[in-house]
């Protein structure tokens, strides 16, 4: 398909995903919905994220959070409700300022919200004039680097006192200290790029429980891993032994006999299975501690990365590709300078340097993934030129990693305790 789509993850206070929302660029025409939509339907056009959404579902993107979906408001003039394939629980519709307080606007959003659809706003800033869309609303976005402070306060003030349905989100936060102090308002929702900068703290030790997880890590990586290794480190760790065995007991594995220890389960599973199951629930147990959206992070980079390599040039170099995408956010798993944590993981030379100085050949792939999930569209159209790429395959390589992120977390049972 030619058009490149994210999912942006809008937090609560409790740093717990609410809800997705979708910017995407179709072909070469910038459009950076969600947060500045510029684009325009005919009514009888299906709105493109819906497209995507269709085809691949809202699984594949949020797992089972509902997903805000940009449409504009000349798309309300349309049938939204047949061109949307998902369920109405899971769908979001976001309107700018071009969806209009008047009919047949209102008497459409009404139908839709019959038939059990929400509804999102951005842009909208003159909330009297527009107090008839509003009130049947469900979200607003308030963009806190656009917005003047005073003018950002007043907002919140009016938006508490005569628009109680909408809950309001507070877009581009960048720190850890602009999102606390976003907690201390009457804010429901925030994004940014703030759950992905590591708060060091001065820290620079690592519990034991995460060394050994990150051993064993290390211990797969080996081609031919001894299996009592693993064995060693899994039995010493309760959450990791439970997971193992839910697994290997699960019907998803069809095995006619039940496994009763350790040793059985990874010497039944084989190098192949432990591999993946390793990868997965340890790099999900290293980041209990942290936002869920950290591992999900985390595992897409990696199978991102790993898409890219041929379209790269790097083709027989896509494992450790993987490798860069998956530790790319050690440093805010761990809590300390990535300098520091790359010391407990046996990288090479080049994956130490995209992931330290940002230098090498990975570099640039890492940066082309970090500039795709914050929808730099500039950056990513530029990237396109220079290296040759088509939308197309940037779109099919992203959609595999989404959807093989969702396959392996419903393949591979969490660990006790987890969500």
């Amino acid at each position: 398909m030619d058009m490149l789509i994210v999912p942006i993850p809008l937090f609560n206070k409790d740093m717990a995903v609410e809800v997705y929302y979708f910017r995407y660029q179709k072909g070469n025409d910038y459009i950076t919905t969600a947060l500045q939509s510029t684009a325009v339907f005919d009514g009888a056009t299906m709105p493109p994220p819906l497209e995507t959404l269709n085809t691949v579902g809202v699984e594949a993107f949020t797992i089972d959070q509902p997903v805000i979906v940009p449409v504009g408001g000349i798309a309300l003039l349309g049938d939204l409700d047949s061109q949307c394939d998902v369920s109405p629980d899971k769908v979001i519709f976001l309107l700018n300022a071009d969806a209009k307080p008047e009919e047949p606007y209102i008497s459409n959003m009404q139908l839709l919200r019959e038939k059990g659809y929400r509804f999102a706003f951005h842009n909208v800033y003159q909330l009297v004039q527009y107090k008839p869309l509003l009130d049947l609303g469900d979200y607003i976005f308030l963009n806190t680097a656009k917005l003047e402070p005073d003018a950002f306060e007043e907002l919140l003030r009016v938006l508490n006192r005569d628009h109680r349905n909408l809950k309001i989100v507070a877009t581009h936060i960048a720190s850890q200290e602009d999102f606390d102090r976003c907690k201390r308002k009457q804010i429901h929702l925030f994004e940014g790029n703030f759950y992905r900068v590591p708060v060091t703290k001065g820290r620079s030790d690592v519990s034991p429980l995460k060394t050994n997880l990150i051993r064993l890590l290390n211990i797969v990586r080996d081609e031919n891993f001894e299996f009592d290794m693993v064995s060693d480190i899994v039995q010493k760790d309760t959450a990791l032994s439970v997971s193992l065995m839910r697994m290997v007991n699960s019907p998803f594995l069809g095995l006619s006999q039940k496994i009763n220890t350790i040793n059985h389960a990874i010497t039944i599973l084989g190098q192949n299975e432990v591999r993946k199951w390793v990868t997965t629930s340890v790099s999900r147990s290293l980041g209990s501690d942290r936002p869920n959206e950290i591992s999900r992070l985390s595992l897409v980079r990696a199978k991102f990365a790993e898409n890219l390599a041929p379209l790269f040039k790097l083709q027989r170099e896509s494992q450790s590709l993987f490798l860069t995408g998956l530790f790319s956010v050690l440093d805010v798993i761990l809590e300390m300078d990535m300098a520091d944590a790359l010391k407990l993981v046996l990288v090479s030379d080049d994956i130490h340097a995209a992931l330290v100085e940002r230098t090498g050949k990975y570099a640039t792939v890492l940066s082309f993934i970090e500039n795709y999930e914050t929808a730099d569209w500039g950056a990513i159209s530029r990237e396109l030129i220079i290296h040759d790429l088509s939308t197309e395959d940037i779109y099919d390589a992203y959609i595999e990693a989404v959807s093989w992120y969702t396959d392996l977390i419903g393949d591979v049972p969490a660990a006790e305790g987890e969500a």
